[in-house]
């Protein structure tokens, strides 16, 4: 689907002003306190109204048939306000793994659900140890009479609390299979970990032998793999973006209003310095973000110069992201150190993304290995 600028800017718009419109902070508290698991009311309005659940899914399966260029742009406003919503897992993650990886029936059977909202499901990788593909000891995949069961441990899976739908890839003897497991089974074991980012709810998945329905396979190098790696590389680099503008954009507005010596903090050179430089770190990773995203959306999954525009974004915004809210923290001076204030919040999301599918030494092996270097 062809979208042009103007429509873009007013989606962008529509997000922003939906997370100015809700408490979005009395919501992240009580998901940090452990009250909920995400905003319901939030993500029903995300879904219902807004409709931007369907927004990466193809039309011919209930979506809104846009590509992954506008789901960066509804990743990079949400993550600007820390919306505790599972997005970045269901709308993002699984909603890719089907698109990239599924056949044409799991596709059917899976995304109008997602598409609506009324489903939620997230995906089980194995550790990256060599990006874009994960780690093929971490779930291994064995035929039976009756399908396939499951082994191994997926150490970082999103929200996967609160999802019905558990998507896992794993190895197969001569390749790849994605596969649809219930979470709720007794063969299936979720522990939440007491995460950094206290915002986004981590587990761990444990399978013994659980049953699993095979819904796409491809071999060892399967450009499906590849794409799904550079899709969710691409959200998540537009989520860090947005979060390093609004670390940004709060400690310039806090530096305007803190006086010093009878003259705001922000007036002085050496502020003004720091500051600089993170409107520059901040260009640079929109920059390297917005490329990722449109290659993802415009090139063939898997090929190489969209494997590696998506490494280089989660290389550079993942380190840029940390740095901003770090500096955030400090020039936000005493308070900043407090549970009470909200910065913190994008430091320790800053951290955990930073982990979360990939180091950024890893990204820069990636990107170094597409160049021949």
């Amino acid at each position: 689907m062809d979208v042009s600028a103007t429509e873009r800017d007013d989606l962008r718009r529509s997000v922003r002003d939906f997370a100015a419109s809700r408490p979005l902070a009395d919501a992240v508290r009580r998901v940090v306190e452990g009250e909920a698991a995400y905003d319901q009311a939030a993500w029903d309005t995300l879904a219902t109204t807004m409709g931007l659940t369907a927004i990466g899914i193809p039309q011919e399966y209930g979506g809104a048939g846009y590509s992954v260029a506008e789901l960066g742009i509804v990743a990079e406003e949400l993550g600007r306000s820390l919306a505790p919503v599972p997005f970045l897992s269901s709308a993002v993650l699984a909603t890719s793994a089907l698109v990239c990886c599924a056949d044409d029936a799991a596709k059917a059977q899976y995304l109008p659900g997602l598409a609506d909202g009324g489903a939620i499901a997230t995906v089980a990788l194995g550790g990256f140890t060599s990006w874009p593909f994960p780690d093929r000891t971490a779930i291994n995949a064995s035929a039976t009479d009756h399908g396939h069961r499951l082994a191994g441990t997926a150490g970082h899976v999103l929200d996967a609390g609160a999802a019905g739908l558990l998507l896992a890839v794993a190895g197969l003897e001569d390749g790849w299979g994605l596969f649809a497991v219930d979470p709720a089974s007794p063969r299936v074991v979720l522990r939440r970990h007491e995460a950094l980012d206290l915002t986004r709810p981590l587990y761990s998945a444990d399978f013994d032998e659980a049953e699993a329905v095979l819904l796409g396979r491809g071999p060892a190098d399967w450009p499906g793999l590849a794409g799904l790696a550079s899709r969710i590389s691409a959200a998540l680099a537009c989520e860090q973006a947005g979060g390093m503008a609004s670390c940004l954009e709060t400690t310039v507005a806090y530096l305007s209003s803190r006086a010093q010596f009878g003259r705001p903090i922000g007036s002085f050179q050496a502020i003004k310095h720091r500051c600089a430089d993170l409107l520059v770190e901040l260009e640079a990773a929109r920059s390297v973000a917005y490329e990722a995203r449109d290659r993802a959306a415009n090139g063939l999954p898997g090929r190489p110069g969209v494997v590696a525009a998506a490494a280089a974004a989660q290389s550079w915004c993942g380190d840029a992201y940390v740095h901003a809210a770090q500096e955030a923290v400090q020039l936000h001076g005493a308070i900043g150190f407090t549970w009470e204030h909200d910065v913190h919040l994008h430091l320790r999301r800053a951290r955990a993304d930073q982990l979360l599918f990939g180091t950024p030494r890893a990204h820069r092996r990636a990107l170094a290995d597409s160049m021949g270097i």
